[in-house]
């Protein structure tokens, strides 16, 4: 159970950063496009949104696996 918990807390810290990353690379996109339609902005906003809470909810949901399993 204690590798379980701890292989869970990695992966999900890693695809939490890794949203996190492609939550920056959507502000980006959404902050220097210099011309393009009203949907794409609103698109690249949302995503940026998006991945942004779901990057932070599995970091935390990570972190909380690897203290549940220090605890054990």
């Amino acid at each position: 159970m204690k590798n379980l918990l701890f292989v869970a807390g990695i992966v999900l810290i890693l695809v939490g950063v890794f949203a996190l990353i492609f939550s920056v690379l959507q502000g980006y996109g959404y902050y220097h496009l210099l011309d393009g339609e009203a949907e794409l902005y609103v698109r690249l906003r949302w995503r940026m949104i998006i991945f942004f809470i779901i990057g932070i909810v599995l970091a935390v949901l990570g972190t909380v696996c690897l203290i549940v399993r220090a605890k054990m």
